[in-house]
């Protein structure tokens, strides 16, 4: 400081505002720093932190926090597959699957609807299982009329079963038609279930009653196609009819013979 004073009162006569201020030492001055240069660092820093937190929540529970308060949407449900052949009108009926009561009241149900004569009525199984519907296998349509096929026939079937309510002149007769992928094979053990069908496909007939029959299945044809029948009515139209449908391999079972003809019908109509 003193070597400050000499070298003012060197240079000339000072003021006393000079005198003071070179007496006194100068404050250090501190670098003012930036609100904006924080900002530029810390930013960045917390969208990188907001947006992981926001993806990590996304991924953890399948939604964003803006529509944790909403329901997600029911999951439609299934449509059964295309047909084999046309129909006049179709209805669904949706059953759990362990309950054989509601399956078999339903069936009745659509059984005894009142349709015009010639009318064929698809029943598109639903079968609630568990969280889950889907439609009813051969497997499962057996399995609910507590039928009891040839070892390995259903696993040959394709699982799109087409169950068929055909409204003849002599009453309502049951049906049904699934592909098979090995038709010489289905055939084979159709025949071999010949011996037991008519025990195994009576609740078929609902309230029909088949007379005794001592002859056995015998040969049919209609429009060059070969099938398998059991006349079990002189008065009506009531038996058990079978064959596989060359085109596409699909067998057919009915519980008359004006269903097996229609249905063969519209088979070639559906070519």
């Amino acid at each position: 400081m003193k070597s400050d004073l000499e070298d003012l009162f060197k240079s000339a006569k000072p003021s006393l505002a000079q005198v003071i201020g070179a007496s006194r030492p100068l404050p250090e001055l501190k670098p003012r720093v930036r609100k904006t240069s924080y900002l530029i660092v810390v930013l960045p820093i917390v969208s990188l932190l907001v947006v992981g937190g926001l993806t990590a929540l996304y991924f953890r529970t399948g939604r964003t926090p803006a529509s944790s308060g909403q329901t997600e949407p029911p999951t439609p449900p299934p449509r059964p597959a295309p047909a084999y052949f046309a129909t006049e009108t179709s209805r669904t009926i949706t059953v759990k699957k362990q309950d054989r009561s509601q399956f078999l009241r339903l069936m009745e149900d659509a059984w005894k609807e009142h349709e015009r004569q010639g009318t064929v009525k698809r029943i598109a199984v639903n079968l609630q299982d568990g969280p889950q519907e889907r439609f009813a296998t051969p497997a499962d349509f057996f399995s609910l009329w507590r039928l009891a096929p040839p070892s390995g026939l259903t696993e040959r079937l394709d699982p799109n079963l087409m169950v068929f309510i055909y409204y003849g002149a002599s009453g309502n007769r049951m049906g049904l038609a699934a592909r098979t992928r090995e038709p010489e094979r289905t055939l084979a053990q159709m025949l071999s279930w010949e011996t037991s069908l008519v025990a195994s496909a009576a609740p078929l007939f609902f309230d029909e009653r088949a007379e005794t029959v001592v002859a056995p299945f015998e040969d049919r044809t209609w429009r060059n196609i070969d099938w398998r029948y059991l006349k079990l009515s002189q008065e009506r139209d009531l038996g058990i009819g079978y064959t596989v449908f060359p085109v596409g391999n699909v067998l057919i079972f009915t519980t008359s013979k004006e269903a097996m003809e229609t249905v063969i019908n519209r088979l070639f109509d559906a070519r």
